[in-house]
């Protein structure tokens, strides 16, 4: 009975362990790729995907918790860390050229220049979703590569 037992738990871990594995060899982002924000290369022959905004679960089980204006703590550091990332490697620098908006602290409060700084990025990222409220929820999380 105990040998069995064992038995169990090591194939229980066993197929743990082969579970953690598959979820860090999943083919790459192709847009993530051209963004520099993955090691790997996007396989020849294959395309950008894309994403329908309107398909993400309202609380996406993976997404860091939604953060808005009067939030503090390590989720709203992550999404001005994620924001001043995209500033740096992308043309989001050009669209806010000039206005003093980027890059912002990352204190890991979320103040009126973060508010700012969030809704150019969703003015950048996806301005046709008609969601730009300065509110890093699941869609944003989802553009910034977060969920």
């Amino acid at each position: 009975m105990r040998k069995a037992l064992k038995m169990v738990v090591c194939g229980a871990l066993l197929l743990a362990a082969l579970f953690s594995l598959s979820a860090f060899t999943s083919a790459p982002s192709a847009h993530a790729a051209t963004l520099g924000m993955n090691p790997h290369t996007t396989p020849t022959g294959t395309t950008a995907h894309v994403v329908s905004y309107a398909s993400i679960p309202p609380d996406g089980p993976n997404c860091p918790r939604t953060v808005q204006k009067g939030d503090r703590g390590s989720a709203v550091k992550l999404a001005q860390q994620s924001v001043n990332w995209f500033y740096n490697h992308t043309n989001l620098r050009s669209l806010v050229r000039g206005k003093g908006i980027l890059p912002i602290a990352e204190d890991g409060i979320f103040g009126q220049r973060t508010k700012d700084a969030i809704m150019a990025f969703q003015e950048w990222d996806y301005p046709a979703a008609g969601s730009i409220d300065g509110i890093v929820g699941p869609t944003t999380w989802h553009a910034l590569y977060h969920c």
